[in-house]
């Protein structure tokens, strides 16, 4: 059998290569932005990293804490740290969005009241840099230790779903994309966010559509309570589906399957043993799972 003919590609095309460095470090103003509900014990640490991040980076900035319905000293402790206090209504989303809208710089840096960083450089700097070197014009942190229900959460729900809906995302959210630890020029910050803490994926499917560079950034050591939410993932499989027909990526004819295939995924997540089950076989486990039952044909909308 004669082989096909194929018309040949430019190897060169869409590339404007030149001997020279075409990237420089920008002059940028960055605003910190930091949702807290309730976290007196950490919130003066993370507001002490936050000013040393911006020391280290040699910017203007200014620190952010968003009081969300506080009855404790959260406020009070961000304020004798240095940091600039608004109160704010009950949800992260809420906090974020009253943050965000004091902010006045050019970039804006969220992380959350209660994440203790171990790394080095902290957790601002780590973000910000790559957004001040042009490389990117938004980050999300690829954190290095993760409890198992957020990776069951990527395992199980997002990376089969998401990939499927929005294979051009994965590439460029890494491993952990539920995390609230965000960097962004101010424009890509919208103003419609939701109230609770869908807030990070809505700002996830944003930052995918607005951001020319979407990039995570690896980081190290980092610990957080952990706090149940068990309405959450629901919620996000909600927004995810509602996100996809709006964006012409699935027919609201299938959405059925994909109930089914959520709620019959989100009880094999809940099978996990910890006294039995290794997490990183139970997580591959799921992984395949959710692949394979996942439905073949969705369609899209047009």
């Amino acid at each position: 059998m004669n082989a096909v003919a194929r018309p040949e590609i430019d190897p060169h095309l869409g590339l404007d290569l030149r001997p020279e460095a075409t990237l420089h470090r920008l002059d940028l103003s960055v605003s910190v932005v930091i949702p807290a509900h309730n976290e007196e014990p950490t919130i003066a640490a993370v507001v002490t990293e936050a000013f040393a991040s911006l020391d280290r980076l040699g910017v203007e900035g200014e620190v952010i804490v968003a009081a969300s319905g506080c009855t404790d000293k959260t406020a009070e402790n961000a304020r004798l740290a240095g940091a600039r206090v608004v109160d704010a209504p009950i949800g992260k989303g809420a906090a974020l969005k009253a943050g965000v809208d004091l902010a006045e710089n050019d970039v804006v840096c969220a992380v959350d009241g209660d994440v203790r960083y171990y790394g080095d450089p902290p957790l601002v700097a780590l973000l910000v840099e790559p957004i001040l070197e042009g490389i990117a014009d938004a980050t999300i942190t690829d954190l290095y230790w993760r409890p198992l229900y957020p990776q069951l959460w990527m395992c199980g729900f997002f990376a089969p779903l998401a990939g499927r809906l929005y294979p051009e995302m994965l590439p460029k959210v890494g491993n952990t994309p539920w995390s609230g630890q965000r960097a962004a020029l101010r424009h890509l910050w919208q103003t419609d966010l939701p109230d609770d803490f869908t807030v990070d994926l809505a700002l996830l499917l944003h930052w995918n559509r607005q951001a020319q560079r979407l990039r995570p950034v690896l980081a190290g050591d980092w610990v957080n309570p952990q706090r149940p939410k068990p309405d959450l993932m629901r919620a996000e499989f909600e927004l995810l589906v509602t996100t996809a027909i709006r964006d012409g990526r699935l027919d609201p004819r299938t959405r059925f399957m994909l109930e089914d295939w959520f709620e019959e995924m989100h009880r094999l997540m809940a099978q996990y043993a910890p006294d039995v089950d290794d997490p990183q076989r139970f997580e591959a486990r799921i992984l395949t799972d959710a692949l394979t039952r996942l439905p073949d044909r969705l369609g899209t909308g047009a």
